[in-house]
């Protein structure tokens, strides 16, 4: 099945489009080893200007996170085009991440979980309407949006997440367990040609 041509390019992006080192990552919210690679590309982004780098985010779900989709909606329904809300709230899902893991929330329903997730939305955004909420994220708009980044992500034979691509090449060699240092050696080495 062909990915039908979006309204704007797929996934949140940070930065100057012209800067020499474009960074993109394909992340799962329910993956622990996606929150720990947020964390440190969240220090990266801290590190260089906007000039320097410039982010692509790609939230998609992977099969056995089964509370990952609805998150991936929710976040997208509360950025909008907005990439600065959707980094907020996804940092305010990592945060939480331990409630809504395979584990602690396997018996809730799927109804219950989009409720949390207005929950979440009312405590962390602008948000004040909760029935309003669930329907924008139920909506065929929020749902078109969030199978984008998954089309894009099989496009690229990206099988598990955290996955890196550093301007357009799989950075093999950059993983969840990555470090700031190791982050710097890779952009600064491109940085300097």
């Amino acid at each position: 099945m062909s990915i039908p041509i979006p309204a704007r390019p797929s996934g949140y992006r940070l930065g100057k489009p012209d800067a020499p080192v474009h960074i993109e990552m394909f992340f799962d919210l329910e993956c622990p080893f996606s929150k720990k690679g947020w964390q440190t590309l969240m220090e990266v982004r801290s590190a260089y200007d906007d000039a320097e780098i410039y982010l692509i985010l790609q939230p998609m779900t992977l099969g056995n996170h089964r509370q990952s989709w609805d998150a991936t909606k929710a976040a997208i329904a509360i950025a909008g085009n907005d990439a600065e809300k959707f980094v907020s709230f996804v940092n305010y899902l990592l945060d939480r991440q331990a409630e809504f893991a395979n584990e602690a929330s396997k018996d809730i329903t799927q109804t219950q979980w989009q409720g949390i997730l207005a929950d979440y939305a009312l405590d962390a955004t602008e948000w004040s309407d909760k029935d309003k909420f669930i329907e924008l994220l139920n909506s065929k708009d929020v749902y078109s949006q969030a199978r984008i980044p998954a089309r894009f992500a099989a496009m690229k034979s990206v099988w598990s997440t955290p996955t890196y691509f550093i301007n357009g090449a799989e950075a093999t060699d950059l993983s969840s367990q990555s470090t700031l240092q190791d982050w710097q050696k890779q952009i600064d080495s491109l940085s300097a040609k």
